[in-house]
């Protein structure tokens, strides 16, 4: 397997589970360091053994990201050992069911707005310092197919995956003459647990899993995309194309 990712030192919010797990196990078989953040202390262990099975490495840190004022604390514990950030990639999520904005409690609606928009824009904020020493740094928003489609009962979680769109369009106007790139991916339905919870009508048979994603996140996060900046890009659009797919 090619290590494009040698030498890079790469954070991957949310990869406890999911689409970070994934893109966080290939980035470490690619020969990235990894510096892994959930919530949950077992499960980002899981993720550090599948990286290291593969021959990676993973710093783990247990973190909560809705707990704003402990994003100094972070910063402070990595910039001396972090020599840079060279990929930063906002998987984090949580959805526990959709329902119409006419019956979602407040705690709900803000609470879907900090994880999903807020905590990307300040974590993105508060380790610029450190994707700043490196030579081109790539950060990826992850958005849904909410970003081009008008779905009903999606309150707080599809408000803040729309925002992200224009989230890193604005980074990347703000940052117009620096190698960083900022863009946002629309993974598309994948078979997690939050699209059990969003449609628990449909066989998760029916959609990829997040291993047969993570390799756009990856395009976007090497040198082979350098000139990608600023964009609202489809995983579809930047996967290998099978046969099935010329037809």
């Amino acid at each position: 397997m090619s290590k494009r990712f040698e030498n890079r030192i790469i954070m991957v919010t949310g990869a406890s589970s999911g689409l970070g797990r994934a893109i966080a196990q290939q980035l470490g078989a690619e020969g990235a360091d990894v510096i892994a953040l959930g919530r949950v202390e077992e499960a980002l262990e899981v993720t550090r053994n599948r990286i290291e099975e593969v021959g990676g490495r993973c710093l783990c840190i247990p973190f909560d990201l809705t707990g704003f004022d402990n994003y100094g604390k972070l910063f402070l514990a990595l910039k001396d050992q972090v020599p840079h950030l060279d990929g930063l990639v906002h998987c984090a999520g949580s959805l526990k069911r959709c329902a119409p904005m006419q019956y979602v409690k407040p705690k709900t609606f803000t609470g879907a707005l900090d994880i999903h928009l807020t905590a990307p824009n300040l974590l993105t904020q508060i380790m610029f310092p450190l994707l700043t020493r490196a030579e081109s740094a790539s950060v990826i928003f992850t958005t849904c197919d909410m970003i081009t489609e008008d779905q009903a009962n999606w309150h707080g979680y599809g408000l803040a995956k729309r925002a992200l769109g224009y989230a890193a369009a604005m980074w990347q106007a703000e940052h117009p003459s620096t190698p960083m790139r900022f863009n946002t991916i629309n993974p598309g339905r994948m078979r997690t647990r939050s699209f059990e919870r969003a449609y628990p009508g449909l066989n998760p048979a029916t959609v990829p899993v997040a291993a047969d994603i993570a390799p756009a996140f990856l395009h976007i996060l090497s040198d082979e995309s350098k000139d990608i900046r600023g964009q609202l890009l489809q995983a579809s659009d930047l996967l290998p194309k099978t046969p099935n797919d010329v037809q």
